[in-house]
């Protein structure tokens, strides 16, 4: 489960970004901060807890972004998912700081953690399976073309 947390959920500007600080391989590279869902916990309920160790931040939800079909990892009697790592899949909500003017601060899973204007998001190095959902929320905010219905992916 990962959030995307804009600065605002009714006009957002910014997205923070967290950058990781491990493996070395991935060391620097950004992400979407978010983490496991422990066997038998509620997705959103994992999010909460990760985004509290890791970041230190609570939020209020606003839509989920869902994984285009043509990308979508869907087991049976689960919720279609974004595809990551290792055959790994992952749910993605946008999210704002709740309450307001919280700062969100990095552990030790990020070495940093950046608001990064909307439309230079693709400026930053992403793991290789955010890109794809970095794209879907530009898109969605209208930041950047669509590139096939299947490509822009709607939020439920």
């Amino acid at each position: 489960m990962a959030a995307a947390i804009v600065d605002s959920l009714s006009r957002p500007t910014a997205l923070l970004c967290a950058a990781r600080s491990y493996p070395p391989a991935l060391a620097g590279r950004f992400e979407l901060p978010g983490g496991k869902v422990e066997p038998g916990e509620d997705p959103r309920a994992a999010l909460d807890r990760e985004l509290a160790e890791e970041i230190e931040l609570r939020v209020r939800y606003g839509e989920e972004l869902v994984a285009p079909p043509h990308l979508a990892v869907a087991p049976p009697g689960l919720a279609p998912a974004w595809p990551i790592l290792a055959g790994l899949r992952m749910r993605v909500w946008l999210a704002e700081a709740d309450p307001a003017g919280q700062r969100a601060r990095a552990g030790a899973d990020h070495e940093e953690l950046r608001w990064a204007p909307l439309a230079s998001l693709l400026d930053l190095p992403w793991l290789e399976a955010d890109i794809p959902i970095v794209e879907a929320l530009q898109a969605h905010l209208g930041l950047r073309p669509a590139r096939g219905r299947e490509d822009h992916p709607p939020l439920s």
